[in-house]
């Protein structure tokens, strides 16, 4: 149900708007990670990348809206007394769009829906790293929360905090993704409508 509400909602957007233009873009950097209320209790931030592309739709001067493709790797770490530390990898393809609302034609503020698919989920302890794809849940949806500035020749800086609404894993406790984000990104071209 959430998949066909995030789906309804994507492409409600796109029906509606009547852009003026479109451009289009690339976008990486840092993802800082976690997973909260792990059994684990005393997990830390994992460090990790995020890369792809978006779309940016000109609804007018003040607002816009930016559908995503990002490979995603977030997950946690945790430490074992005598066996050390444990790093839980889980990669993701996330679809987020986001709503942007520019104060100022170079800065924006951004929010929007996120929907993931698990690609990958393994845990790590020294060399040996053991598959634990079939323990998570292959669907994470949430929510992002930003801000970014477009410099004029292409580049721009964001930041965002995306929080999970689904369980990562599958168990009783109420396990939700966490993941601060932070970027460069470059817009090409921009089409008219």
């Amino acid at each position: 149900m959430k998949k066909f509400a995030f789906l309804a909602l994507f492409g409600g957007l796109f029906t509606q708007a009547s852009a003026q233009e479109i451009s289009f873009g690339a976008k990486g950097g840092l993802n800082v990670a976690k997973v909260t209320n792990t059994i684990f209790g005393d997990e830390s931030t994992r460090a990790s990348v995020y890369l792809g592309g978006f779309a940016r739709v000109g609804l007018n001067e003040s607002w816009s809206i930016q559908p995503e493709l990002l490979y995603s790797g977030q997950g946690f770490k945790y430490d074992v007394p005598i066996l050390g530390e444990y790093k839980v990898r889980l990669n993701y393809i996330n679809l987020p769009v986001m709503v942007q609302y520019h104060l100022i034609p170079e800065f924006y503020l951004e929010a929007g829906p996120q929907l993931g698919f698990m690609v990958a989920a393994k845990n790590k302890h020294g060399k040996t790293t053991v598959d634990i794809k079939d323990q998570t849940n292959g669907v994470d949806f949430g929510l992002g929360f930003g801000l970014g500035y477009d410099f004029d020749f292409g580049l721009g800086i964001g930041a965002r905090y995306n929080f999970g609404l689904t369980d990562v894993f599958e168990s009783d406790e109420s396990q939700k993704n966490s993941v601060a984000q932070f970027g460069l990104y470059y817009t090409f071209g921009k089409l008219k409508k």
